[in-house]
């Protein structure tokens, strides 16, 4: 064990204090809305912080502090790329107004306002399904988080994972997004204190000229140019530039922009937020580039492997384990279980909601009740989080975790976002060129997530296997197939026109 009492004793403070609120929010639930969006009564700061500490979850710190321990600085620009798109989101309102205007609760019943019943409940199946798959492997990086910087014995593994589930499936179905906004606030703070001080001693155990020169010799010019980057390059940066323009609205987050007083509100919830987000990025790329420099000069330190093979996911908790002094260690375990509670519960909600709001109701002739989609959406969390436990234990991502998510991120916005903008800023958008979007754009990355071996397809079809080609031609052809199918059918299938209300 790498722990002390003091450790311990942070530790154990933020687990009774979690768990007091969510037992002491339950009182305040007195409809779906007020389980699932918090009443829509989010005013700027609690938004800010609740979008901030979301969107930085422990997942989030492991698969960049990978990808910045396989790119080097390079990996920077995927944070610039990201905090583009919060501004641009934040300044132009693109796309959250309009939803917020038309007082959607989750992103795909903007499709039956817009379209029709079948192209919401298609919507909702893609949004749940990529989502989750997305979500797959937040539990056992989480859980690798944890393991290493503990010190508990690797084959402990699974158990932890079940621990950890069952910890924030009590919090989640018990105290809702009250809850969830309540707790993001005080997590807010312990998680960005625990950020600065493990990125301060980070760069102090290795020093800043050793972490360059240890870039140069592992990547060369590469190593600081996004561009010539073996492992980016440019059809990574176009891929990621096309994201960009959606990267705020990853559904967790656009339900903290839906939960606000007004679309103002969620504007500029975006427009302050972005910075937060470049820090998520770069901090713990930082993180991953000291590790590399920390183990390549201290090649007798335990490096932690994946079977026969470094295990280079889990090379940041080897490095904090090591390096942390008592107390900064508990501290930051603390605030990475913030992190993992903040977001895992925040995306159980989100994908819940959307099983039920857009799958199960839209099929139902009888309007359900309040208290029954809510009983509904907590037995769905409980699913969710088995198939996380085990999507997360069995499946293997062919590159880095970040890549395997960008890749299924993709499968959401190119299929249901980019169809939601068209929808909103194109008059001639119809039902027939929104199916066509959503199944172009919800198939075609399943060749990248399950086609692992280029040699089992045609030469002209190994493309598909290529997250970085997949991903542009996502964007592309999902396009493509929206105007297209709407140009052919607009005769037999006239667009439906939006009523959006004023606040």
């Amino acid at each position: 064990m790498n722990f002390t009492i003091l450790d311990w004793l942070f530790v154990s403070f933020f687990i009774t204090i979690t768990t007091l609120v969510a037992f002491w929010t339950k009182k305040r639930i007195s409809d779906y809305d007020s389980y699932l969006l918090a009443g829509r009564s989010l005013k700027l700061y609690l938004a800010m912080a609740s979008l901030g500490v979301t969107e930085i979850g422990l997942v989030t710190l492991m698969y960049f502090a990978q990808q910045g321990y396989v790119s080097g600085f390079s990996g920077f620009i995927i944070g610039i790329l990201g905090l583009f798109g919060f501004i641009f989101v934040g300044k132009t309102g693109f796309i959250i107004k309009g939803l917020r205007q038309l007082r959607c609760r989750t992103v795909s019943e903007f499709f039956g306002m817009r379209f029709n019943l079948t192209t919401q409940i298609l919507a909702g199946i893609i949004t749940f399904i990529s989502g989750l798959m997305n979500m797959g492997m937040f539990l056992i990086m989480g859980t690798k988080f944890i393991l290493h910087v503990v010190g508990i014995p690797s084959h402990l593994l699974p158990y932890l994972m079940i621990g950890l589930l069952i910890f924030v499936l009590i919090y989640t179905v018990v105290g809702g997004m009250v809850s969830v906004v309540i707790t993001d606030y005080f997590q807010f703070i312990i998680l960005f204190t625990g950020i600065l001080l493990t990125t301060y001693f980070a760069i102090k155990s290795v020093g800043y000229g050793n972490i360059v020169q240890n870039v140069q010799a592992q990547y060369g010019a590469g190593g600081f140019n996004p561009f010539i980057s073996k492992d980016l390059g440019w059809s990574f940066i176009i891929w990621m530039l096309i994201g960009s323009f959606f990267s705020a609205m990853w559904p967790p987050a656009l339900s903290r922009a839906l939960s606000t007083t007004d679309s103002e509100t969620s504007r500029k919830t975006y427009l302050f937020i972005g910075f937060s987000f470049l820090g998520r990025v770069l901090m713990p790329m930082m993180w991953g580039i000291c590790a590399l420099a920390y183990f390549k000069l201290n090649p007798s330190a335990p490096f932690p492997m994946h079977g026969s093979t470094p295990d280079t996911a889990a090379a940041m908790p080897a490095l904090l384990a090591q390096i942390l002094p008592a107390g900064v260690m508990g501290l930051m375990t603390a605030a990475a279980l913030a992190a993992m509670m903040s977001t895992f519960d925040s995306y159980l909600l989100c994908w819940s909601s959307i099983f039920v709001n857009d799958i199960i109701v839209p099929l139902r002739k009888n309007k359900l009740s309040d208290q029954l989609k809510i009983l509904l959406t907590r037995l769905m969390v409980v699913a969710c989080g088995l198939f996380v436990l085990i999507w997360g234990y069995l499946y293997q991502p062919p590159e880095t975790v970040f890549r395997f998510l960008a890749i299924t991120g993709t499968m959401y916005v190119a299929s249901v976002l980019l169809t939601i903008a068209v929808g909103l800023y194109w008059k001639r958008a119809n039902a027939y060129g929104a199916i066509t979007s959503i199944i172009i754009g919800g198939l075609l990355p399943l060749a990248a997530i399950f086609i692992k071996d280029a040699s089992t397809l045609p030469e002209n079809l190994q493309w598909l296997t290529s997250d970085k080609i997949v991903g542009t031609a996502t964007y592309v052809f999902a396009l493509l197939g929206m105007v297209m199918a709407s140009l052919v059918t607009k005769k037999i299938c006239p667009p439906i026109k939006l009523f959006f209300q004023r606040e």
